[in-house]
């Protein structure tokens, strides 16, 4: 993930949380039962990660208001649907989870700035 490392701090904490709330839920599906082979069929893999951010974000509006938001949406999403799966992609729920758990995110004075610097980095990507 070099490209995007200075957002690989958020990266760990995103996914050091996923794994602490997984472990306590339901299990993970094993590799091998089609979870990591459809992630990485669906270039959600976390090796096809940076270039699948970059590729999303370049599609947003160059003078879309929302423009920072989106990218690191498009970010939150990509991390998340790596962690959990790409079918969740299809679930409406897991929209709903992702704009409450990017409001929560950015609320959070500490995960809050480093929302603000990935989305720096997202957007110095495409200029």
């Amino acid at each position: 993930m070099a490209k995007l490392s200075p957002v690989n701090q958020l990266v760990t904490a995103i996914q050091s949380q996923l794994t602490g709330r997984v472990a306590q839920g339901r299990p993970r599906k094993p590799a091998g039962k089609g979870g990591d082979k459809a992630a990485r069929r669906d270039g959600y893999a976390p090796a096809g990660l940076p270039e699948l951010i970059e590729l999303r974000v370049a599609q947003i509006a160059p003078d879309d208001p929302n423009r920072g938001r989106k990218a690191f949406r498009v970010f939150l999403e990509a991390v998340l649907l790596s962690h959990f799966g790409a079918g969740l992609a299809n679930d409406a729920r897991f929209y709903q989870m992702l704009d409450d758990v990017q409001d929560a995110m950015e609320a959070d004075p500490a995960s809050g700035a480093l929302v603000e610097e990935a989305i720096g980095h997202l957007l110095s990507r495409q200029g």
